[in-house]
């Protein structure tokens, strides 16, 4: 840990948003030191660390690069906001491992992960900041860059930048990588000698040898496991912040506008019971409060009616709130919404997707209007008032009459939910359809933007004002439906406008319009023929990849969808024959049919009493790098850390619970802190503090420790016995204590300030200040007032609390 020893950097940190993103601040086990093993990958994701650290594929191959492998470690980085490159670039920090805080290009590989084409500039960015040249033609030597994930089924637009590409499922790829790697540093290889043996790996494409034919990686162990239960923990806020379990990979619904169910085929699934396991392994690892199925139809799995209750078993068990985000309309049954949410209770998600049912046969989405209407009466019926649809406009075959049908499938659910009582909140989120590789639909145009426009206003001026309609940007759609479908050419369009200034293009915050207009007019780019229909014939750029499914099954489907024919499931007819499948993977579907009906039974449970039977306050300190952690991030790593040892936590009622934790007088965000104290109540009387302690310092972060443990009765709270707190104020900069003498002030917010209300005393000692701030009903000055009053801030002083109590 090298770049951040020096105190005075560490607290300049303080003045970018969100600093605790780029500090080693999350909870559980850690990966292999650098030293350790002979091999050293990095991950990322190419975008902000609340985004990327949610990333399940991420989280897998770290898993099985750190821990079922003796000679390869994964540690990783991700893209740091615009003000924290500001910050790296005047201090000369390259882009560095959140695990070691070692630069990037000390590591021998880096893999780049790619779940949509708008972080294409993220990458080229990122690349940058570690001090590389963007070009592979320009790198000499290790780190070897690659790239993964589902946009690297078209890897053209890619290509100028990395040197190799994985195809398809990454997990033993990674490892034959790995193993390649150590092969060549063993015997003093080059990069060249790397490429050249890289080649015959399956599911590796490497750009410098051009297009040659290329099968697609399929992991087929899916059901034995390989999952992973203990991972990192974000400390903050994160975009999908919980427990995901892979019930199955692969789809074989066939959505036509669905990349994702035609590249992951075959279709795989784990045992119900193996799932159940992973669940409560990973609770006990991490003390999630949530979970979530992740399959792209997890209705279908062969064994749903048996899982589900026994997922919800260990869900009510340990207070664990359950999601099932890629539910069938057509197979839910709001009998089970109940079932489902006796933890607690959130709103639902549907996607129809379109508005008439002749264009869903067209892109075959399995679903009626009586589907739909069946499930949100019977939702708005048990007392459900939060719903959201989803849609897409700029379908293939859409005309006038399915934007009707549209808006008159939203006027059907608001008088529906009118018919009963309580405050309903309804929302649309209506997206632009982009044509992928892969797909039947890869051939199509993408919508112009007057045509989009159009259909936006005449949705706005006719749909029902209840609800809160959300349009997808067109021009970041657009930008997609580019380079989904680019060829070299848009490599040098990337580059360019990567130059012109653009990155963090799927952030509406930041994306840079003008810059990919700029872009557009240097290189010339005919954004028409990129976006326009495909004839049929010619050769696509990602014709090379093989064993996705078959371009003649492709276009038969695509055929079918001009007549408005559905292809039904494999599972329900047989083999449709699109080539992704071996014959024995065929023969084993026989074994997981979908379920005939989704009929389940979760015994109802009573209702959850939580009796007070003991309070305790735990005596923490906050240093280093957690000084960061704010308030609720602190709640969360507590909530965690007490779920994950077994805490018997007491829960408020209602229809989210959370537990009685109260932290003392937070600290603002920069500040440390030697002796905070959170309270907690418990309900149950026996418990072992003492080993909770020692036991609780291998799973927090560095710097964040409780120290001891204080009995306290039922309706005591240490608040009251805290007259007043004591501060200790290291400057790095000059300033002028005089202030503190005068009568008032004002603080940050213009409020004026009597000083000798709240403050104690206060004295200069060599090269520190010591003050004393009163508590006053519960409440004290805050620190940065005080700061702001003799010329510094938190930027330009350490800050330290001094014990609140001496015990």
């Amino acid at each position: 840990m090298t770049i951040f020893k020096d105190e005075l950097l560490l607290q300049e940190l303080y003045s970018v948003k969100k600093p605790a993103s780029y500090l080693s601040l999350e909870l559980n086990k850690r990966a292999p030191k650098f030293e350790e093993r002979e091999v050293r990958f990095v991950l990322t994701y190419p975008d902000l660390y609340e985004v990327g650290t949610s990333h399940i594929g991420g989280k897998i191959l770290y898993y099985i690069l750190n821990d079922l492998t003796d000679f390869a470690l994964c540690h990783r980085a991700y893209l740091p906001r615009p003000d924290m490159q500001e910050f790296m670039k005047r201090k000369g920090i390259p882009l560095y491992t959140l695990e070691e805080f070692r630069p990037v290009k000390d590591y021998d590989l880096w893999g780049l992960s790619f779940s949509s084409e708008l972080t294409y500039t993220n990458a080229l960015r990122v690349i940058n900041l570690a001090g590389l040249p963007l070009k592979r033609e320009e790198r000499e030597g290790f780190p070897i860059i690659f790239a993964g994930g589902p946009c690297m089924y078209n890897p053209i637009p890619i290509s100028l930048f990395v040197d190799l590409v994985s195809i398809g499922d990454g997990e033993e790829t990674l490892v034959e990588v790995a193993k390649l790697t150590r092969e060549i540093k063993k015997a003093g290889g080059t990069k060249e000698d790397f490429l050249y043996e890289a080649r015959k790996i399956e599911g590796i494409w490497v750009p410098k040898f051009g297009k040659y034919p290329v099968k697609k990686a399929v992991f087929t162990k899916i059901p034995e496991g390989f999952f992973p239960t203990s991972p990192p923990i974000p400390v903050v806020e994160t975009s999908q912040d919980r427990i995901t379990i892979e019930v199955s990979r692969g789809c074989l619904r066939g959505c036509r506008f669905c990349q994702a169910g035609f590249i992951y085929r075959p279709y795989r699934e784990r045992n119900e019971k193996l799932i159940e396991t992973l669940l409560e392994s990973t609770f006990k690892n991490t003390g999630y409060e949530e979970a979530s199925l992740s399959s792209l139809s997890v209705s279908d799995h062969s064994r749903f009616n048996s899982l589900i209750p026994e997922v919800m078993e260990v869900c009510y068990k340990e207070m664990i709130s359950l999601s099932l985000p890629s539910m069938r309309v057509k197979s839910f049954n709001p009998e089970l919404a109940s079932q489902l949410m006796q933890v607690k209770k959130t709103g639902f998600t549907l996607a129809p997707e379109a508005g008439s049912e002749r264009l869903r046969r067209a892109i075959n989405k399995d679903l009626t209007n009586e589907d739909l209407f069946r499930v949100v009466e019977g939702l708005f019926s048990r007392g459900w008032g939060r719903l959201k649809l989803y849609f897409m406009i700029g379908l293939p075959f859409e005309d006038e009459e399915d934007i009707d049908a549209l808006i008159d499938m939203l006027w059907q659910v608001y008088k529906i939910g009118k018919k009963y009582k309580g405050k309903k909140h309804l929302a649309a989120g209506i997206s632009i359809f982009v044509s992928k590789p892969f797909t039947p639909f890869q051939w199509e145009s993408f919508a112009s933007e007057e045509e989009v426009k159009e259909k936006i206003a005449y949705i706005k001026k006719k749909a029902p004002r209840s609800f809160k309609l959300r349009f997808h940007d067109y021009r970041q759609s657009l930008i997609e439906a580019i380079l989904t479908r680019g060829n070299e050419e848009v490599s040098k369009l990337i580059e360019t406008a990567y130059l012109e200034g653009c990155q963090l293009d799927g952030w509406d915050e930041f994306f840079n319009w003008e810059g990919w207009l700029r872009a557009f007019e240097k290189t010339g780019f005919d954004v028409k023929e990129a976006t326009k229909k495909k004839d049929l014939e010619k050769e696509l750029p990602w014709d090379f990849i093989k064993g996705v499914v078959s371009k003649k099954f492709l276009i038969r489907e695509f055929e079918k969808a001009k007549k408005a024919q559905k292809t039904p499931d494999c599972r329900i007819v047989g083999c449709h024959g699109c080539g992704a499948c071996t014959l024995q993977q065929i023969k084993e579907l026989k074994n997981h049919p979908i379920p005939e009906k989704i009929e389940f039974n979760v015994p109802p449970r009573p209702k959850r009493e939580f009796p007070l039977k003991r309070k305790v306050a735990l005596v923490f300190e906050k240093k280093g790098f957690t000084k960061f952690l704010s308030l609720l991030d602190l709640t969360r790593a507590f909530t965690r850390t007490f779920r994950k040892f077994g805490v018997p936590l007491r829960y408020s009622q209602g229809f989210n619970p959370h537990p009685k934790i109260n932290i003392l007088l937070g600290l603002p965000v920069g500040v440390e802190g030697n002796g905070e104290i959170v309270e907690v109540e418990l309900t149950e009387e026996s418990y072992d503090f003492e080993k909770f302690i020692e036991n609780s310092k291998e799973f927090l972060p560095e710097g964040l420790r409780f120290k001891k443990f204080i009995e306290l009765h039922s309706k005591e709270t240490l608040l009251s016995k805290i007259e007043t707190v004591t501060y200790i104020i290291i400057p790095f900069k000059d300033y002028n204590i005089s202030l503190l003498r005068e009568e008032k002030l004002f603080n940050r917010k213009g409020k004026e300030v009597v000083l000798k209300d709240h403050i104690a005393w206060f004295k200069e000692e060599k090269n520190l200040i010591k003050i004393a701030i009163k508590v006053i009903n519960g409440n004290i000055l805050n620190i940065q007032d005080i700061l702001n009053w003799i010329g510094l801030s938190l930027g330009t002083a350490k800050v330290c609390r001094e014990e609140l109590i001496k015990t």
